[in-house]
């Protein structure tokens, strides 16, 4: 494992100093997103802490399904896809590892959103300890979701439009323009069952209470590491229907 994690983070350095424009327009983007929604919805609807942890976690989930799909397209684009799963490790392995990466990429760029913010519209945030412990408990969540993706992918190779569609339907039910709790009572059951709006709603709560009872966490853990398992077990599902009809590198 060591010696993928230290191959995959080779070469996601090596694509960030080669493609450092992308990333650059990528944060522009986002902050011009940002500031649209902070002005409008960030500063009436709800609070600024809430606002800050519906966008970090919206910006952290568009960007690992994004790269995700991303990546598994791309090696099919040129060729490059039947390497993975030659390799002595397997493929889900490999996959988790970039999903990890792309979790801490996508934390470094919110913090340089957030300070560009906070320059920009003199501002300032500060979240409780138990915040930052949500975003660590968050990641196997986060890397199901991303292995989620990459399995889709193994089949429709194109997902772009599907992506975009999710992205922004997160957006919309982050609590970025209304609180989550605010949403349609039938909506809100529904979304608050997924690790995404779990934990959002967590925060925000934890934000203004301050604390969180130990069974919110325990269905935390749960959800998280059952996003987990559910993306790996789809992700076996489809590379055995690939495998079967030999679309591992049709493109």
């Amino acid at each position: 494992m060591t010696a993928v994690l230290k191959a995959e983070f080779s070469k996601a350095l090596i694509e960030i100093k080669t493609y450092y424009p992308d990333h650059i327009v990528d944060i522009v983007i986002k902050f011009f997103l940002f500031a649209t929604f902070f002005i409008g919805f960030g500063k009436e609807n709800i609070s600024q802490n809430s606002f800050y942890i519906g966008y970090s976690f919206w910006m952290i989930a568009s960007y690992i399904i994004s790269e995700s799909s991303a990546t598994i397209s791309y090696e099919k684009q040129i060729g490059t896809i039947e390497q993975i799963f030659i390799k002595p490790f397997s493929s889900q392995l490999i996959i988790l590892i970039r999903s990890m990466l792309y979790f801490f990429v996508s934390l470094i760029k919110f913090s340089l959103l957030y300070l560009i913010a906070m320059l920009t519209f003199r501002t300032s945030i500060s979240f409780p300890l138990q915040v930052t412990l949500i975003y660590v408990v968050a990641i196997s969540g986060f890397l199901g979701l991303g292995i989620f993706l990459s399995a889709l992918t193994l089949i429709f190779t194109k997902t772009a439009s599907f992506e975009s569609i999710i992205s922004y339907a997160l957006l919309l039910v982050s609590g970025v323009i209304i609180p989550i709790e605010s949403l349609p009572p039938a909506l809100y059951k529904t979304v608050t069952l997924f690790p995404y709006f779990y934990e959002i709603n967590m925060a925000q709560k934890i934000c203004f209470t301050g604390s969180c009872p130990p069974l919110q966490w325990l269905v935390l853990i749960l959800l998280n590491f059952l996003m987990l398992a559910l993306g790996l077990s789809f992700y076996n599902i489809c590379l055995s229907y690939v495998r079967r009809r030999g679309l591992i590198n049709k493109y």
